[in-house]
């Protein structure tokens, strides 16, 4: 059937591999992180270069594995469902809501960090998509096909595996910030794999997820540099309800139609 198939390993311990490959990128940020980079900017160019070039072998494992096709990387948009803008617009949401917290008057514009903003979105968006809702939710449903829940159990394990990830920022981060951002991660993973399943690509998700780190990003790179101060515990619910109900909750009903959708061709193969 499939390279999968085929390594008894794999099939019988689904996760290791995902977690395996995160833990692996995450050792080689940190790694790279520990040259002494002549400002903040000129790190987050060499994280989103090496973000590049991770996302080039994940599209070599995903060949490897057959699972290429799997995620609509060479689905054209025609082929996408009709109504797909709307599986996008309420995570949009969240990118739009990071607006209201940036203060416009201190940030300052010009065109080398205007490309360093842009490249640094849209890196993160390939990378962690590709990796995350390309690779692991594709491998892991593969690996479940023949349950019921396939589609549900996969999509939750990749989200979690997502969430756990945003613990390697405990190292500049106090644990009141960092529990949270966890929290997101797993809730917007969840939406993540929704709109995947439902549109058939993961282009749609590296959109919206590289609109949603632009424009959480304007005051980190336009703005003036200031120390990080511990968030607001409020403000971290707040934010936790807004993502449940924008992200998940659709992702969940996305997850849901693309389950009946493969019912369907089962039940008239």
């Amino acid at each position: 059937m499939n390279n999968i198939s085929n390594a008894s390993t794999l099939l019988r311990y689904p996760l290791l591999l995902p977690i395996f490959l995160v833990i692996g990128s995450i050792s080689l940020f940190k790694l790279a992180g520990l040259y002494p980079f002549s400002s903040r900017f000129a790190e987050d160019m060499m994280h989103s270069s090496l973000q590049i070039l991770l996302c080039i072998a994940v599209i070599i494992l995903l060949r490897r594995f057959n699972l290429f096709d799997a995620t609509g990387l060479n689905n054209p948009i025609r082929n996408w469902p009709r109504n797909w803008p709307f599986a996008v617009v309420p995570m949009g949401l969240i990118g739009l809501i990071n607006l209201l917290s940036v203060n416009w008057d201190t940030l300052s514009f010009d065109a080398v960090r205007v490309t360093g903003w842009i490249y640094n979105s849209v890196s993160t968006g390939l990378f962690e998509e590709i990796l995350l809702r390309g690779f692991c939710f594709y491998f892991l449903y593969r690996c479940w096909q023949e349950r019921d829940n396939a589609i549900f159990l996969a999509a939750f394990a990749q989200a979690l595996i997502f969430g756990i990830a945003h613990l390697s920022n405990l190292q500049n981060a106090p644990v009141g910030d960092v529990l949270p951002q966890v929290v997101y991660a797993t809730l917007l993973g969840i939406g993540f794999a929704g709109i995947t399943v439902y549109t058939q690509s993961v282009w749609p998700t590296i959109a919206i997820h590289s609109f949603i780190n632009a424009m959480g990003d304007l005051d980190n790179f336009f703005g003036p540099v200031i120390a990080d101060s511990a968030g607001d515990p409020s403000g971290y619910i707040a934010a936790i309800i807004i993502i449940f109900c924008v992200a998940t909750l659709p992702g969940l009903y996305l997850l849901r139609l693309g389950q009946r959708r493969i019912n369907s061709v089962r039940s008239h193969a």
